[in-house]
């Protein structure tokens, strides 16, 4: 059987590697792949008109979509059809984000920063605030203090974060305040895992964002009594244990 994705499943290269070698095939879009074989839909999601386009030409769907994702593709859905003008934080170029803005037929407002409220024209009476799911809730506290500085009075607030996401921004905020170094593990391009490490520097903690335990320097630690190890949602476990190890053999310390 011949699987397919249209994007990286996840977005950890060492991950995407160990599946294509079980045979799952990658591609950039829907016309790279043939009628009537199984595509998966990745973490992300996908926009609703490949979607349907699939479905047309008898493309067997597995839906991986994260819940959290589905949940945020339900509430832009939902305040499409109530008619609010849709803002969300978070990439445009995201997957994520161009998926769920498919739901809002490409209508919604999008930002990765609150400064770029004050360049927006708002048409519309209520404004439904959104989030991309692995985005920080300081952004969403954020942007919406600036509506309130506009002066719009209704604004719709759903907290789209994902429970894991925010649970690990806080636990990271905490640990590294407790240590000298801190390694971020997971792939360069995922956005939950460039956050935790956005969110460990800015606590002030020495930080290293790496994908896999050989990229890791033993002059790291010359000077470091605790080390701290934090992973994004999609790095597995054996990068882990593997970054783990390598950081003991850097420091000498004996399994």
């Amino acid at each position: 059987k011949e699987i397919y994705v249209i994007g990286d499943l996840v977005h950890n290269n060492q991950v995407i590697e160990t599946l294509a070698k079980k045979g799952l095939k990658t591609v950039e879009k829907l016309d790279e792949i043939p009628d009537g074989v199984t595509m998966i839909i990745r973490s992300h999601g996908a926009p609703i008109e490949i979607i349907d386009e699939a479905n047309a030409r008898g493309i067997k769907i597995v839906d991986a979509t994260c819940p959290f994702v589905n949940k945020a593709r339900i509430v832009a859905r939902d305040f499409y059809k109530k008619g609010y003008e849709i803002l969300i934080c978070g990439d445009k170029k995201h997957a994520e984000i161009i998926g769920i803005n498919s739901l809002t037929n490409n209508s919604a407002k999008i930002v990765s920063s609150a400064d770029q409220i004050k360049d927006i024209n708002f048409e519309k009476s209520i404004i439904g605030v959104m989030s991309q799911t692995t985005y920080k809730i300081s952004l969403l506290k954020e942007v919406t203090l600036k509506l309130l500085d506009r002066g719009f009075k209704k604004i719709v607030i759903e907290n789209t974060i994902c429970l894991d996401s925010t649970t690990k921004q806080a636990e990271i905020a905490s640990l590294a305040q407790e240590v000298d170094v801190m390694i971020v593990v997971g792939g360069k391009s995922s956005s939950n895992t460039n956050k935790l490490a956005e969110i460990s520097n800015a606590v002030g903690a020495k930080t290293y964002h790496i994908e896999i335990a050989d990229e890791l320097k033993s002059e790291w630690f010359n000077e470091a009594d605790n080390i701290g190890v934090a992973a994004g949602a999609s790095t597995a476990q054996f990068l882990i244990d593997d970054v783990v190890n390598g950081i003991k053999k850097a420091i000498r310390i004996e399994k």
